[in-house]
């Protein structure tokens, strides 16, 4: 079979059948390429066609690489998508691409795309407090599928205060975490994870999950380096925030609590209406969200115990602790810091704190 390889920028190729006539050869190359084309021929080994329009593009690495290799030196600039095949034959037939030609190009594809999951990692960090808690009931996790380069990031908020709602936490976070990058869709995520849980009670306690069992509230968000958008969704009260480099700090998620009811009636919360909650990692409905990537300065995942005496007693510490922080890093640690100090300037009990911050990787940055 007479086969080429489309090779993109990104390292991504693919392996298609070229035609046993000349001219329908070149229409099909044209066709990959949306033609037209050019086309550079390195001896016996190898016929790289690129688009004409090329210089308007980003540098094919994978096949500057391939060039370089097999001649020796320095080639042709070339830019964009490209299709690679053998020298033609005398009657203008290009042969397929010689087997070790073939594995040069696989080789810099492998390298160019273990170094594009490189540059789009995103800068991850989480800082937590116990505060007046005798256990940290807060959980979060990180996990990336190998796979697809998906990432997913959760923070769950244990509801209660014991070692088993510590357990429960520390159990799904990570499984919620894994779930999301495998799947890419974050509400599917706690909705699978939830039928895991309730079929865990089921098995051991023989019954329909309780409210009086131990539960949390959840937020999740995927990324994915090649989807322009965010996903997010939540159950429950913890939240997501975007620092925005155009906007400032906007809310993603919107509350399943009494509070937000009372809110959304028009009618003002009493002090702690905020606690009870009307949906949970375990039971109720599902919310989901999505935004743009380009714009996200920050992406803030959090328990109450941070938003909830930032935004309560000091209006705008929020978003100021997040803009002037140095890093992701010093961005957690500071919104934790801040709001376990407002409690203590106060003489408050302080709930357990969790703030996962990420910052994402910015073209051409």
């Amino acid at each position: 079979m007479n086969t080429a390889i489309h090779v993109q920028p990104n390292g991504h190729i693919e392996h298609f059948h070229l035609a046993d006539d000349p001219q329908r050869q070149q229409a099909d190359i044209a066709a990959e390429l949306d033609g037209p084309v050019t086309a550079w021929r390195l001896g016996r080994h190898l016929t790289v066609h690129a688009g004409v329009t090329g210089y308007r593009r980003s540098r094919n690495g994978v096949a500057l690489s391939t060039w370089q290799d097999l001649a020796g030196g320095p080639g042709p600039d070339l830019r964009g998508p490209v299709v690679a095949t053998g020298a033609p034959s005398g009657d203008g037939l290009l042969q397929p691409l010689p087997a070790a030609s073939a594995e040069l190009v696989e080789h810099w594809a492998r390298l160019q795309r273990a170094a594009a999951v490189v540059a789009s990692a995103p800068e991850v960090s989480a800082a937590q407090a116990t505060g007046t808690r005798k256990v940290q009931c807060d959980a979060y996790a990180v996990r990336q599928d190998r796979a697809s380069g998906r990432w997913a990031f959760v923070v769950l908020d244990g509801i209660g205060d014991d070692e088993e709602v510590r357990a429960h936490v520390g159990r799904w976070a990570p499984e919620l975490a894994r779930e999301a990058a495998l799947l890419g869709d974050p509400a599917e995520a706690i909705i699978r994870v939830r039928a895991r849980i309730i079929d865990r009670v089921r098995r051991l306690r023989g019954r329909r999950w309780h409210y009086s069992d131990p539960g949390a509230v959840a937020v999740v968000a995927v990324y994915h380096p090649g989807d322009p958008l965010l996903h997010l969704a939540w159950s429950g009260d913890a939240r997501a925030y975007r620092l925005s480099y155009v906007a400032g700090l906007d809310p993603l998620t919107k509350d399943h609590n009494y509070a937000q009811e009372l809110l959304d009636a028009g009618r003002t919360p009493r002090q702690w209406d905020h606690n009870s909650v009307t949906a949970t990692l375990e039971d109720g409905v599902v919310g989901v969200a999505r935004c743009d990537v380009d714009i996200c300065a920050q992406l803030i995942l959090c328990s109450d115990g941070v938003y909830h005496p930032l935004e309560t007693h000091e209006p705008g510490l929020l978003e100021m602790a997040a803009e002037l922080a140095l890093d992701a890093k010093d961005s957690a640690a500071t919104l934790v810091a801040e709001a376990l100090a407002i409690g203590r300037r106060r003489k408050e009990a302080c709930d357990n704190a969790t703030a996962l911050v990420v910052r994402f990787p910015r073209p051409g940055a």
